[in-house]
């Protein structure tokens, strides 16, 4: 026997997750956006060149150095592993490919390919093929948005970048520069990841950054009931086979530098509609299965930077970031009625700004981001809560010693409360080996639900040993 059940609240987590097979500048501003590694414990504090060749690091790292702190699931400690390879050209063509991994305390594996790619420079222009970074959009990449290029989301305090695959031409006049992009591959984010068993119908968090699935479901009398659920994959070359399309135009003004940018391409995550029933004669008390569909939205990113040196260490910005997004998922007749459930979209408006200081020994931002569209926290069900509202962020980076350096990085959303604190010290021990120690700590309040509100417990009192070959 097949009825209708009202649990929609527990549903919601279902269609706002990526549900993927998981085993298991310079001074310029560019350097520091793109980097995103301002605030980072591992970073090297030698200033180093690009190196020709081969070269990587990996890193052991254990987050519960105090007790009861880093007993979130995956979140104990994990090793990374960094390779790239860089033919050092400068001349006709360039060659570059980095790859990351992760593996943590559940032996589950991330995988990142930040950038694959061979650029061919002629004269004032270059052709890029491959995976690379679209260095569009400030405010996207300072707050991790993801709504340009792919994040490689081992870690929501530094989320990274991963560039999309495709081709880009870029093309230099006086005073002028504009790029074209298009591609017809659509690499979607595959991290963080979840454990899907198929035959217990079960789906489970093998990381601290993946949003748990309820395991049961309230019925009308308060009853609760067991979750079955169902991933109708899609076929591979249904999900990857999407165009890209989008350009970019910069305008030098003296010491200004104004941009322009649109591109329109899938979402850089995977969305999921669900259908659901409660069966009473499936198993003791009956149980509610969830099918699960995993579909591809497309928006249109448009905004626009400024950009302007205020001396010889000082670089400000200010822009404007606007995501139209398709209440559709692409293939999808809008006049069929859909009987399940599907995330709803909203229209996102940004605008922000920034100051960045650089010197040798020490540097410093401050960013400052505020959603200017409508958001309603309590009543935008199945839509995604905003990662930040009206927040700002300030770091800074210092080396004191030719050994030691210490790094603070904090953000505080005034909406919501969300806090983000990170601060590391770093000893270079040899040439080649780095040990570092310091805290990560979110803060959430118990009033308001926020895109935080789930990863309040992903705190980290940790030490690490990296290595660089």
């Amino acid at each position: 026997m097949l009825r209708k059940i009202p649990f929609t609240s527990i549903l919601k987590k279902a269609t706002l997750v990526t549900l993927s097979s998981s085993t298991a500048l310079g001074v310029g501003i560019e350097s520091h956006i793109y980097s995103n590694k301002v605030s980072s414990a591992l970073e090297n504090i030698n200033a180093q060149k690009e190196e020709k060749g081969l070269s990587g690091d990996f890193t052991l790292r254990s987050n519960q150095l105090v007790e009861d702190v880093g007993e979130v699931v995956g979140n104990q400690y994990w090793g990374d592993l960094n390779l790239e390879y860089n033919d050092g050209s400068e001349q006709v063509s360039e060659k570059k490919v980095s790859m990351s991994a992760r593996a943590n305390d559940q032996e589950a594996l991330m995988f990142s390919v930040p950038e694959a790619y061979i650029k061919y420079n002629w004269s004032d222009s270059s052709l890029t093929v491959g995976r690379s970074l679209l260095e569009w959009g400030y405010i996207d990449a300072v707050w991790g948005f993801g709504k340009i290029n792919n994040r490689k989301n081992f870690d929501f305090f530094e989320p990274g970048h991963e560039g999309l695959t495709g081709v880009a031409y870029s093309k230099s006049a006086p005073g002028m520069r504009f790029t074209i992009f298009g591609s017809l591959l659509y690499v979607p984010e595959l991290n963080p990841g979840q454990d899907y068993n198929e035959d217990k119908g079960t789906i489970a968090c093998n990381n601290p950054w993946c949003r748990p699935q309820s395991s049961t479901a309230p019925l009308e009398d308060g009853k609760e009931v067991p979750v079955f659920y169902t991933i109708d994959y899609p076929e591979i070359t249904d999900v990857v086979l999407r165009y890209s399309a989008g350009a970019n135009v910069e305008l030098d003004v003296g010491p200004t530098t104004l941009e322009f940018f649109g591109i329109r391409k899938p979402e850089n995550q995977l969305s999921v509609a669900a259908e659901y029933y409660y069966d009473i004669d499936a198993g003791d008390k009956g149980t509610a299965f969830v099918d699960v569909t995993p579909q591809v939205y497309y928006h249109d990113v448009m905004g626009a930077n400024i950009k302007f040196k205020l001396g010889d260490y000082i670089t400000a910005y200010g822009g404007g970031l606007s995501i139209t997004p398709n209440t559709y998922p692409d293939g999808i007749d809008p006049s069929i009625v859909y009987t399940g459930l599907k995330p709803k979209k909203k229209r996102e408006d940004y605008l922000g700004g920034g100051l960045f200081y650089q010197g040798a020994k020490f540097k410093a931002s401050g960013h400052y981001v505020a959603r200017v569209s409508d958001y309603d926290l309590d009543n935008d069900l199945l839509v995604e809560y905003p990662r930040w509202n009206q927040a700002f962020n300030f770091k800074i980076s210092s080396v004191l010693t030719r050994k030691l350096s210490v790094d603070f990085d904090y953000k505080y959303d005034m909406l919501t409360e969300d806090r983000l604190t990170m601060f590391s010290a770093s000893y270079i021990v040899s040439r080649n080996m780095l040990a570092s120690g310091g805290v990560n700590m979110i803060g959430t309040t118990d009033d308001v639900e926020s895109f935080w509100s789930d990863f309040s417990n992903n705190d980290s009192v940790y030490g690490a040993l990296k290595v660089r070959f």
